[in-house]
């Protein structure tokens, strides 16, 4: 079985499709991952897996995460984490007070909040961030000093929290999450409907603790993933439309969350391949977006396209709870970006949102 190497290029692709084409044509939908279990990138493998009850949550390791408890306190508490009767309680809980969440609404205000006229704008920073951060506020009840700090901590946090921690600010991101945990109780008080219905809900140290985890994981996500769905429209702009069929698209070649991690809790099997109970599982979105079983030409923009389901936001019982969020602020976004026509400055053809740094800076005007 070939060991995954994608991770290893320490440069941007053309694209995601580009990232993963070669093990895609040689049929390496299972091979093994180098930091231990199995790296999944075939769309019918990790769609399989996805509703497999035994391919559960993964808690984080207590011992490897020693020296920053904080961090460690915050995954532990984050849903996605989560496995069994807890996981599924904490879920349902997040999802009912969600679907008190008028999402179209909120993502039209956030980007009705952008200025009537702009030059120079950094695309991630000053465009794309700002609206996430309004969206998000909202949502949960943040006020805009609030919203300003949960975004600086999220940052913070990111610093360990990433494919390339830089461990040197362990002390910084300890703070931060710290503070995360300190907005999100303190957001309760601001009665937005959401927060409110969670906390009638788990009570209002559970609320907090899961208002923490979730933000964390989509304000980064998020900002990370529209910006990379924008720079995919400005090369694509004669074919957009603020449609849903053309939202899905961009987020599939996008893939906002490219990977997360499963651990198995029962033996099972997976094509030819049989997994131990205990396997780590690292389950690649962003391949199985542009797995060519799946899409027919999975490089191109078809914003009618109608193939498998894309897997943008994961699938099955771990799945991105901020799916509706993200696609009505992304929606919300094209109309803008259809109204307004803006000038893009900046390489759009070069992008990694395996490593978000590496993604060059992109101005905007209009």
């Amino acid at each position: 079985m070939k060991t995954f190497s994608t991770f290893d290029r320490p440069t941007g692709w053309p694209s995601l499709a580009a990232a993963f084409e070669a093990d895609l044509a040689a049929g390496d939908r299972i091979q093994k991952a180098p930091w231990g279990g199995l790296a999944v990138l075939g769309h019918a493998q990790l769609s399989a897996l996805a509703h497999n009850p035994a391919a559960d949550g993964m808690a984080p390791d207590a011992a490897a995460m020693a020296d920053t408890p904080a961090i460690y306190n915050l995954l532990v508490r984050s849903v996605f984490t989560k496995s069994g009767p807890a996981h599924r309680a904490d879920r349902a809980a997040l999802i009912a007070a969600l679907n008190l969440v008028d999402v179209s609404a909120i993502a039209e205000a956030a980007v009705a909040g952008l200025p009537r006229q702009a030059t120079g704008l950094d695309l991630r920073t000053e465009v794309i961030a700002p609206v996430v951060r309004a969206v998000w506020a909202s949502v949960i009840g943040y006020n805009e000093k609030a919203a300003l700090a949960l975004e600086q901590a999220v940052a913070d946090m990111a610093h360990v929290l990433s494919m390339a921690p830089d461990l040197s600010k362990a002390a910084l991101a300890e703070a931060a999450a710290l503070e995360a945990r300190a907005l999100s109780l303190a957001a309760l008080a601001n009665d937005a409907p959401f927060s409110r219905a969670l906390e009638a809900a788990v009570g209002a140290g559970k609320a907090a603790d899961l208002i923490a985890g979730m933000v964390f994981d989509a304000i980064e996500t998020s900002t990370t993933g529209l910006a990379a769905c924008l720079r995919i429209a400005a090369e694509n702009r004669d074919t957009l439309a603020a449609t849903p069929q053309c939202t899905n698209e961009l987020l599939r070649l996008a893939s906002p969350a490219p990977m997360t991690m499963r651990l198995t809790t029962a033996p099972l099997r997976l094509d030819e391949t049989e997994i131990a109970a205990g396997t780590a599982l690292s389950m690649l979105w962003a391949a199985g977006n542009h797995d060519p079983l799946a899409f027919h030409r999975p490089e191109r923009f078809d914003p009618a396209r109608q193939e498998a389901r894309p897997l943008m936001f994961g699938m099955g019982q771990h799945a991105c709870l901020g799916h509706a969020l993200v696609r009505a602020t992304l929606q919300a976004l094209l109309a803008f970006f259809i109204a307004r026509q803006p000038q893009i400055e900046g390489d759009t053809g070069v992008w990694n949102i395996l490593q978000p740094s590496d993604m060059p800076p992109l101005k905007i005007s209009w």
